[in-house]
Parts: C-alpha cells; structure tokens; sequence
C-alpha cells in the first residue's frame, strides 16, 4: 500500500463503504488515566476504530500508522503495532484492523497513533496513475498524535470497548499559497467518540464467510474476517481469524452475487459475504467456548448483505446528473481512477431494498438526489447496458461553509462568540450544545486534539469555523482552533 492525496475541486471521493479500522483488545502492559492508575483485576476488549469523513480536494488521502497506544500517567498499552497504510477517504466504511490481547481493566485517557506518512494524490481528472499528482505534507508532532476524548473512559473485564476515531480529512489539510504554487499543510482534525453501547454514526463493514446460519433467529456467524491478533507489545498473529454474530431483521437488504435482491433464505453456509450494520453490544451472549476469535459481547446487525465475493459489488462516485425518475433510476458522470474509462455516464437502477444514505449514515430519500449533487453507488455493473444495479447509495447533503480567520469578543454582543473571517471581515458566530469545538496544538514531541467549550476560545485564536448563515448568524457545526 501506499500513502497519497490529491487535489481536486468536487468533492468527487465520497463516502460508501465505512472501511473502519477496528482494533479488538484483552490486556497488555499497563496504563490508565491521566488521572488515575490501571486495576490490575481483570482484562477487557478495546476496539479501535479508525473512520473519515470525505475531502472535497483530494481523491486519496493515504495514511500510514505503525503504533496505537493506550497512554496515562502511569504507563503505556500497546494496541497495535505494524505498518498499515489506509486511504482515509475510503474509511467512511470500517474494517477490521486489529485484535490487541489483554489490556488490562481500568480508567483510560489518551490514544497515540504514530504515523509515518502521508500522501495526497490528485488524479487531475485523468485515467492513468502515473498522471496523477502527490503531495506529501510534514506531519506535525514527529508523527505523534495524541487524542484526548472528553473525559477519561474504562475499560470493563470482560467487557468491549469501543472507541471511534474520525480523522476528518476535509478540515485537516489546509492550503498555503507560497509564491506562484499552492502548499498542503496536515493539522489533523480528529473526533474521537468512546462507544458505550452501539455504533450510531457509522456503518460497519465486514467480509468473511458466513457459517452457522439459524433460520429460527435470524442469526448466522460471518467467520474468517482477517482479524490480525496482537499477541504481545512487539508481535502480530496474522493466521488468526475471527467470528462476528450476525443478526438479520425484516429491515436487512439483501442481494446476490448478481445484485439482484435475495432473501434469507438464499444464504448458504461457506458462501462468501459483505456485511454492512450496526455494532452493539449482545448483553445476552455468554457463549465463549469454542476456538475462533470471536468479539465476544459484541453482535452486528445487519442493514445490507451482499453475496459473493468482495469483487463482485463496485463502488463508484460521481455526480448526479438527472433526478430519479418513474423507473427508480439516475443518470451518474463517473469520475476518473476508478478503473472505467471516463467520461462516462451510468444509470444508477434504485431496486427494491437499496439503501439511501448520507454520508453519516442517516437514511434520506429519492428526492435527496438532484442534478449536480455529488453521490457514491455500490452495486453490480452490467457492462452490456452501462446500469449499475445498485445495494447502497450514499448522497451528499452536507452544504457546510467554512470561515477562516481570528476569534474576537467572546462572548459579542449578538450571536455568540465574533470571528473576524479573512474574506467577509466580522462575522458572529452562534453555537448550541451539538456544536463540537476542538483545539489542534503542536509540539517537538507530538500533536494534540482535544475538545473544548466555546468559552474557552480566546481573542486573539486562529479558527476554522463550519456551518451556514440563519437570521444574520453564522450558526457553528464545529469549531477548530488552533
């Protein structure tokens, strides 16, 4: 793999398949909070997974982390440690990253990840990979970033805890006009959610092998889902393999190899399948005995199952063209680097059971798709009439702004908290309790990305301000100071 972004002016990557790196744990070498120490009692689950949000810039943005840690005042655990390299913008999706065994139970503060490299690449709308254009940005901290969650977080023995990673690249590489030529500079915006009990943002994604299939319940095992396993602070097993219970419900879509809709009873054991869902906790599972891998307390429920090999189905992004029409379809302009010579224009078939999603996940609707709106289509492509039979399709809804420039009066006079943006001037800016605002620092040793409240933004703070104006306010999304 490599590491690479790109600079492109759609938004033409975008978000389908949460590919969400997931690291599963037990135990390990010893670390707490900032605040207080590991019990030694006990050993639990950390899943670690790493999610994006889209680029309007770039068409990969890929990133190479060789270490995850647990850190506090008294120590260290290891999560992971290797050399995997993700393309962010395909992280809208998650996939299983790792499985670290025995963290020790206890109160949690901080995760490190230590990355190497980063690469940006621009196709430049061309078809051919040695057109395209790398970038590849300084990383900040020596390649150390620290994320620190609001409060502390536990870990349970026994127990599965999640904690969601969001590497938002859109809002982490910023344009620096040098001279006649354009720098990328990485200050990564990073969101870290400590899961409790399900997955409600994101989809999850896993392929395996489906076994143990219970008509009664619904249910079957995905097995064989690649879950490399961190066995100590130095050493992966690569040869291990994990189980994930599946649960069906009268709501899952279902296709088949040919991406035609299907049934439960189409599934067959030791058949191939792509599992799209929701990850909660299954507090009636104490089944734990056989010799797979299993994550443990932990069930997917699934949204959409798709037969076959993980080939079979196509992500492709593009712009919409048309609206939908009587027929449930759409006309799509592919963009380039997908492996199709472009230009090109599909028809997007809507079949029963598609899914029709933002890029967060939530459902819309077909009228969510209009001309010029920038959207992503899994399916099945039939070469001979250029349809594409679709499973998922995610649509882009988000119109954020963003304003760049120099926090003033906080609290002003009007709206909230003024913002003297570098284009419009002053600017006041309103928040509410679903506002999420970070501060990005940098040191020799490491970056930072911590949350905060609007109160403590200071006159004075550079910021990146993301939202829309309503009633002469510019209503704030997030907030990045830095």
């Amino acid at each position: 793999m490599h590491c690479a972004t790109t600079a492109k002016h759609s938004l033409s990557v975008f978000f389908l398949t949460l590919v969400f790196a997931f690291i599963s744990g037990c135990g390990g070498g010893g670390s707490g909070s900032t605040d207080t120490t590991v019990s030694p009692a006990g050993s639990g689950n950390v899943a670690l997974l790493l999610t994006d949000a889209p680029s309007d810039i770039f068409e990969e943005i890929n990133i190479t982390v060789v270490k995850a840690e647990l850190l506090s005042s008294s120590g260290r655990v290891t999560l992971f440690e290797g050399n995997r390299t993700f393309n962010l913008l395909d992280l809208t999706d998650a996939r299983i990253f790792a499985i670290r065994e025995g963290v020790p139970a206890g109160t949690y503060s901080k995760i490190r990840l230590t990355l190497t490299d980063l690469e940006l690449v621009d196709y430049d709308d061309s078809n051919d990979p040695s057109d395209y254009i790398t970038f590849h940005p300084r990383l900040p901290g020596n390649g150390k970033l620290d994320l620190n969650p609001r409060g502390s977080f536990n870990v349970i023995p026994g127990g599965t805890l999640a904690i969601q990673i969001d590497m938002d690249a859109n809002k982490s590489i910023h344009i620096v006009r040098r001279g006649n030529r354009d720098e990328y500079q990485f200050r990564p915006v990073v969101f870290i959610d400590i899961v409790t009990d399900a997955f409600v943002e994101r989809f999850v994604k896993l392929h395996g092998v489906i076994q143990d299939i219970d008509s009664a319940d619904q249910e079957f095992e995905l097995c064989d889902t690649e879950i490399p396993v961190q066995i100590d602070e130095h050493s992966m097993d690569y040869n291990s393999r994990g189980c994930v219970d599946v649960q069906v419900t009268r709501n899952t879509s279902i296709f088949d190899i040919n991406g035609m809709p299907a049934a439960f009873g189409d599934l067959e054991e030791g058949e191939q399948a792509t599992v799209f869902g929701r990850l909660r906790r299954d507090r009636d599972d104490d089944d734990d005995d056989d010799n797979d891998r299993e994550l443990e307390d932990l069930v997917l429920v699934a949204s959409l199952i798709e037969l076959g090999p993980e080939s079979a189905f196509q992500k492709l992004t593009g712009t919409a063209t048309t609206a939908v029409n009587i027929d449930d379809q759409f006309d799509m302009d592919v963009d380039p680097g997908q492996g199709l010579t472009t230009p090109l224009t599909l028809t997007v078939q809507i079949q029963n059971g598609t899914r029709l999603i933002d890029r967060k996940g939530n459902t819309v609707s077909r009228a969510d798709i209009q001309n010029g709106r920038l959207v992503s289509a899994r399916g099945v492509l039939d070469v001979n009439t250029d349809t594409l039979f679709a499973s998922l399709i995610v649509v882009d809804t988000d119109t954020s702004t963003r304003l760049t420039g120099t926090v003033g009066a906080n609290p002003d006079s009007t709206c909230g908290f003024s913002l003297t943006d570098n284009q419009l001037g002053d600017v006041s800016v309103q928040t509410d309790s679903s506002t999420q605002i970070f501060m990005i620092t940098e040191t020799s040793t490491s970056g930072s990305s911590m949350p905060i409240d609007v109160d403590d933004l200071e006159p004075g703070q550079q910021a990146d301000v993301y939202g829309g104006f309503v009633n002469g306010c510019f209503e704030a999304n997030t907030i990045i100071a830095y």
